[in-house]
């Protein structure tokens, strides 16, 4: 699935639990959700990669959709009346999710999901997928390395107790 379609699953679940994402934090909780979703189905759930950019995991593609939001909270605007829950479901089946699947997808937004968006970018910083991507690259500086999926899978397994 694209990422933007599971960005708005994320979003809709966050709102629904009465916070706010913001683009920043989305990037975070879809690279959360994407790599124990490797970890549990050994396969990806977004068709795009990731880079390790500055503040960290990053899908370029969904930037550039968001980039309008800023530092904002991405508003979902709806004409349809459908419930958060509703829409969950909707976005769910057009992506071929299975139950287990979006049990995984609201168990990680239950984990990381109250976390703010720099918090959620302080972890990502402490974690080997990230700093290995950037290796060389210093701090501030701009970088479109890919982060290894296989890194990543193999990371949040060793995470598991």
């Amino acid at each position: 699935m694209k990422a933007s379609a599971l960005g708005h699953i994320i979003t809709d679940y966050i709102n629904s639990k009465g916070d706010t994402v913001s683009p920043k934090k989305l990037q975070k909780l879809i690279y959360y959700v994407d790599a124990w979703h490797l970890v549990h189905f050994d396969k990806q759930i977004i068709e795009e990669d990731f880079e390790a950019w500055v503040h960290g995991p990053v899908v370029p593609e969904l930037y550039h959709e968001l980039k309008k939001f800023r530092f904002n909270n991405i508003m979902v605007v709806n004409d349809e009346l459908d419930s958060a829950d509703e829409r969950i479901k909707k976005n769910a089946k057009k992506a071929n999710l299975s139950e287990d699947q979006l049990e995984l997808i609201f168990s990680v937004l239950n984990k990381y999901g109250s976390l703010t968006s720099y918090e959620l970018e302080m972890l990502s910083h402490s974690e080997k997928p990230w700093l290995e991507a950037r290796q060389g690259v210093p701090p501030h500086e701009r970088c479109t390395n890919k982060i290894s999926r296989q890194l990543m899978k193999d990371f949040y397994s060793s995470q598991i107790s």
